[in-house]
């Protein structure tokens, strides 16, 4: 049940990162901007996936222990 709510928000953040920056690029089409919120895109989701696979891990290192 935790799982499923870690994901759950998990993909909250990435809809609404992704629907922000859209927003953003549409009515500031400033340089900056370009640059800025695919960074911070990009920072989340390897956050995310970094923390997927970390669990993913310990459970075959669990299994193999056995």
């Amino acid at each position: 049940m935790k799982l499923l709510i870690k994901y759950f928000i998990y993909s909250i953040i990435m809809v609404t990162l992704l629907t922000i920056s859209l927003n953003i690029f549409r009515d500031h089409p400033e340089a900056q901007f370009v640059f800025i919120f695919p960074g911070i895109f990009l920072v989340v989701f390897s956050e995310i996936m970094d923390d997927t696979f970390r669990k993913v891990k310990q459970r075959i290192r669990f299994s193999r222990g056995r």
